[in-house]
């Protein structure tokens, strides 16, 4: 088997769908040795920021000289981004070995008319999880997939569960209502466990309950840790980590300046390069997590702390990967995150001219939610339809669009859609590209070839 048959059988696993539950995943794992066993993890759920949350906690413990595992979902570009030790992707020869290692075991399931077919994230799962024991990491970071009670994922016995939030996505699978979303969230966590959570309101209310029938420790962002925002420029966000909610930090190089308590001690003057406000949310649940891992008798000090978020990556989050104009990726792909996407646009828009939206959502998603609360803010909008099969008709969201903005046009390729704003736009005005991280993905390939290409051409000029 080669690694491109590898991708083929493993996406031709898609036509079984997304089917939530934690039989067929146990099964097969324990028909493979049982390898999360080995896992020291580190579990995350929540309807935004798992995937920063996940990379804040990984490059902390890589900082911290630990061999880390990360798997994350879905990828932007790459396959093998979803399954990472110490930022190195799994190897294409590796994909390979584990996953003919698998196949017989996924037939001996698929006979078993108990178990029906495993799907893709499920057997993606598996490759992970045998991966990093293989690997013999220190810690495996896990995210969630969808939910967490029923998600794959939630095979493992975590040292420390970590729920960021609890709001509207996935109402199809995980119920209508915030409390039916968080009892979902709450699934990953486990007896006389710790767990810490940014949740609030009705979402709080659901995990503190699960938390005290499973007699766990829970830690709450606000109360047990907290962060304050002072100011902000667009490279990068700095903070400090207080000793209580009235003391003051100082202001330095004009960057963003917050407070923040930590659970066992505070920081000055610490530095992230996410942008937006909610990312400081992430940081405190990142935080708390990894100076929970004291009471396994781990200990992450605060020096490590500090370099891993500064050196955090994570692609497509509210990413500038160009300045003239100012080109924006950001995978908002349900309403909490457009609008925490509106917000940050904003921001940008009081020192820019202005906004050209190109948008391409899934079918599965609330468009209207998403668009209203985006297009209006651009003067002109640009629909388009990622690679997938999942993608909804640019008809759809055009006939929402045009309620909140005249100017919408359709260029079904995501790199001509691309393409046709770099051609629109002037030097001061904004490019934001979003409603799908399918959709912002395909623009970071195309964007990063062509810088590629043009670098290239710069050199050979030089030559």
């Amino acid at each position: 088997m080669t690694y491109k048959q590898a991708l083929a059988y493993l996406y031709d696993l898609e036509r079984f769908g997304i089917k939530p539950g934690l039989k067929r995943i146990k099964r097969l794992l324990e028909l493979l040795g049982n390898p999360h066993y080995e896992l020291k993890a580190i579990h995350i759920a929540g309807t935004n920021g798992k995937g920063s949350t996940a990379a804040f906690i990984n490059s902390i413990l890589k900082e911290a000289g630990c061999k880390a595992g990360l798997y994350i979902s879905p990828h932007l570009i790459n396959f093998r981004e979803r399954i990472t030790v110490n930022g190195s992707q799994i190897p294409e020869e590796k994909v390979v070995e584990l996953l003919v290692k698998i196949r017989p075991q996924i037939k001996k399931i698929f006979a078993d008319f108990e178990f029906g077919h495993p799907t893709f994230f499920e057997v993606v799962t598996a490759i992970a999880f045998s991966y990093f024991a293989q690997e013999k990491v220190d810690f495996a970071v896990l995210e969630a997939g969808l939910g967490g009670r029923l998600d794959a994922t939630n095979v493992v016995e975590p040292l420390i569960s970590v729920i960021t939030n609890s709001d509207y996505d996935h109402m199809d699978k995980l119920g209508s209502e915030i409390t039916s979303i968080a009892r979902e969230h709450a699934g990953i966590i486990k007896k006389d466990s710790l767990v810490i959570t940014a949740a609030r309101g009705e979402a709080l209310t659901v995990i503190k309950k699960v938390s005290q029938g499973q007699k766990t420790r829970l830690y709450q962002v606000g109360k047990d840790i907290r962060c304050e925002s002072l100011e902000s420029d667009w490279e990068n966000q700095s903070f400090n980590i207080y000793p209580g909610r009235n003391s003051r930090a100082s202001r330095s190089d004009d960057k963003i300046s917050n407070r923040v308590k930590g659970i066992f001690s505070d920081f000055e003057n610490l530095k992230i390069p996410l942008l937006g406000k909610h990312q400081l949310v992430n940081v405190c649940c990142a935080i708390g997590a990894v100076q929970l891992l004291k009471f396994h008798n781990i200990l992450i000090s605060d020096e490590n702390i500090k370099r891993g978020l500064k050196k955090t990556r994570w692609p497509g989050r509210l990413e500038i990967v160009r300045r003239s104009p100012l080109i924006i990726l950001d995978g908002a792909h349900n309403q909490p995150a457009a609008r925490q996407l509106k917000q940050s646009l904003e921001e940008f828009l009081k020192k820019k001219a202005g906004l050209i939206l190109v948008i391409g959502i899934l079918k599965d998603k609330e468009i209207e939610k998403i668009v209203k609360e985006l297009v209006p803010l651009a003067f002109k909008v640009v629909v388009t339809v990622p690679r997938t099969s999942r993608a909804a008709l640019p008809e759809d969201i055009c006939k929402v669009a045009v309620k909140y903005n005249q100017n919408v046009t359709v260029v079904r390729e995501v790199e001509a859609a691309v393409r046709e704003s770099l051609n629109e736009a002037k030097k001061d005005d904004i490019i934001c590209v979003t409603g799908s991280l399918y959709t912002i993905g395909e623009a970071r390939q195309f964007l990063m070839e062509e810088k590629k290409q043009c670098t290239t051409a710069v050199e050979l000029k030089k030559d």
